[in-house]
């Protein structure tokens, strides 16, 4: 079910979060060597609060596409106004194709899926891309470690995700090779850093990249001054 809109208001776009119930021990993982599970989980909380805010402010029905199912009703607390979306199973290229095709039968015509960690986005890059899908069938967010932070479309085409191996730094150019073989027109935004490690954090807020994200501002503004307080064994 859609979320809630303004009376008389008609979105035919839709941005989406994909997330993962930021629990210690399971999200963040490259981050817990530094941050320890705790300060990782942390951190990745501050981002989906940041993120969701960023959001909300976006002409466009929100969604939250989630996991686990069972944190269905703790999320809803963090995302009111949300549609809630559990994700599929598989790996992310098979979570990424189920959300958008699930997000395309609701009826919106245009979708934008972007990750959890992403706060530093702002809400004109989102606008920037529903209105790049007048012109292309699909639009990527570029990431500095070669994959991408946001996706775009207006189309359900599996093929262009399932079977990638995310998390690499081919994950960009395959995408961009499998929309060419299936003629699809690509369109592409800014490159953004990723936030996955400790050296993008620091990079990150020293940038001032994360001005615009309070919450996550301070959580890594505090945890990175508390790491490097703890003296090397």
């Amino acid at each position: 079910m859609s979320p809630p809109r303004p009376a008389g208001h008609v979105s035919r776009a839709a941005v989406a979060v994909i997330a993962k119930e930021p629990v210690a021990g399971l999200v963040k993982t490259r981050l817990v060597p530094a941050l320890g599970a705790a300060g990782a989980a942390r951190v990745a909380a501050a981002m989906l609060a940041d993120t969701l805010a960023v959001v909300a402010g976006v002409d466009a029905a929100p969604w939250l596409c989630f996991t686990p199912a069972e944190a269905r009703d703790r999320l809803a607390r963090l995302a009111p106004g949300f549609g809630l979306l559990p994700q599929a199973g598989g790996d992310l290229g098979d979570r990424l194709a189920a959300c958008l095709d699930e997000l395309l039968r609701t009826g919106a015509e245009r979708v934008a899926i972007v990750g959890a960690d992403t706060p530093h986005v702002p809400a004109a890059r989102y606008r920037r891309a529903l209105a790049l899908l007048d012109r292309d069938d699909l639009v990527l967010g570029p990431a500095l470690d070669g994959g991408y932070y946001l996706v775009a479309a207006r189309m359900a085409r599996p093929e262009l995700f399932v079977g990638v191996q995310m998390g690499t730094a081919t994950v960009l150019k395959e995408t961009v090779a499998r929309a060419g073989r299936l003629g699809l027109r690509v369109g592409l935004l800014p490159v953004l850093r990723d936030l996955d490690r400790v050296d993008d954090l620091e990079a990150a807020l020293a940038g001032r990249l994360l001005d615009g994200c309070p919450r996550t501002r301070a959580a890594v503004a505090e945890l990175l001054a508390g790491a490097e307080a703890v003296p090397a064994c």
